[in-house]
């Protein structure tokens, strides 16, 4: 375990780590510039008369968003030599035709139930991660079926699971895991209190940098609910374009943003085409969190936002990162509650 932290933490860090250490390259608009993953970079080498090109690794991440993106773009690549994408969304056509196989269920709709009987107006959603790139692991032994009984035997109406291995150490199995382990906490719950109204299996959001359809096709047979969407990897074709493979396969889409440009990005969608925004508070630059939380607060109190709901009424508005943490005072000095604040600004949850 402590040598997979360091090798994550290793890995983060070197995703920053330009050759001037310098910031990481922004466009006027302030949000950073990402570049694909080169794949043809080489040096010539000569041996007898032939002159041969040899595969060099010589471009380095400018930030640790363009790592993450090079890292996931060689996962998906390998993916594809076992499954092509072809045989994938076949796989995924008969899947959805099968009666016997399971359909992905309503994510937002249960979150918006349990915010409707809920009395402060605001609802926790747990996530199941193994680790953070920058800190490492988060438990000593990451038990996913024991942590998603745990989270069903509580009533959480819905819940996260972080299928991403290169940054989180996660797997797309792990929603396969997640799903049934949930099932069956509830079925034995169900069980034990000897009927009634039963026990509701939490929908999941699958939670992975998505760059590629392909990774839409495989969480959709994986057993996802719903899909979190970066809206700062990818372009606005990119966007649009997944967004629409994810309603065609049925999975509803949760992005996230971290600036009012990626909330500019949005507007551009046809409303309803995302079922809630989650307003981040991580650096994309680096992977960590902004520890004051500003940033979703920000995010909170734009015009871009403010914009979103008006051209999608039924789309929730979600904070991330360090909400239960970060510590937040007033002027006299005495706490306040963050996630108050957030719910004041206007986030559900």
């Amino acid at each position: 375990l402590a040598a997979e932290d360091a090798k994550r933490i290793q890995l983060t860090k070197s995703f920053g780590d330009t050759l001037a250490g310098e910031a990481a390259p922004r466009a006027p608009n302030g949000e950073l510039i990402v570049r694909r993953r080169e794949i043809h970079s080489g040096r010539a080498m000569s041996v007898s008369t032939v002159e041969w090109s040899v595969a060099e690794k010589t471009a380095k991440p400018t930030s640790a968003l363009e790592g993450y993106m090079w890292e996931k773009e060689t996962q998906v690549d390998r993916l594809r030599e076992r499954i092509p994408l072809a045989l994938l969304m076949s796989n995924t056509k008969a899947a959805m035709m099968d009666p016997t196989r399971p359909r992905p269920r309503d994510w937002i709709g249960s979150v918006r139930r349990s915010l409707a009987e809920s009395e402060g107006g605001f609802v926790v959603i747990p996530e199941c991660k193994r680790m953070e790139p920058a800190s490492g692991s988060l438990r000593r032994r990451y038990d996913l079926p024991g942590l998603v009984r745990h989270i069903t035997a509580s009533g959480a109406p819905a819940m996260s699971v972080n299928s991403d291995g290169v940054m989180f150490g996660g797997t797309m199995e792990d929603i396969t895991s997640a799903r049934e382990a949930s099932a069956a906490a509830a079925a034995s719950l169900d069980a034990e209190g000897g009927g009634g109204d039963g026990v509701a299996t939490p929908p999941i959001l699958a939670s992975d940098l998505l760059l590629y359809p392909y990774q839409l096709y495989k969480l959709r047979l994986a057993g996802a609910d719903a899909v979190s969407l970066v809206v700062g990897a990818v372009e606005q074709k990119d966007l649009l374009y997944l967004t629409k493979i994810a309603s065609t396969v049925g999975l509803q889409v949760v992005a996230s943003v971290t600036t009012e440009v990626q909330v500019g990005m949005l507007n551009l969608l046809s409303p309803g085409s995302v079922a809630a925004v989650v307003v981040s508070n991580r650096d994309l630059e680096t992977y960590e969190f902004d520890t004051t939380g500003d940033q979703a607060l920000r995010l909170l109190g734009s015009d871009e936002l403010a914009a979103f709901r008006e051209r999608n009424p039924d789309a929730l508005v979600l904070a991330e990162g360090r909400v239960g943490i970060i510590e937040r005072t007033d002027e006299d000095g005495g706490g306040v509650s963050y996630a108050g604040q957030l719910r004041e600004g206007g986030a559900s949850g």
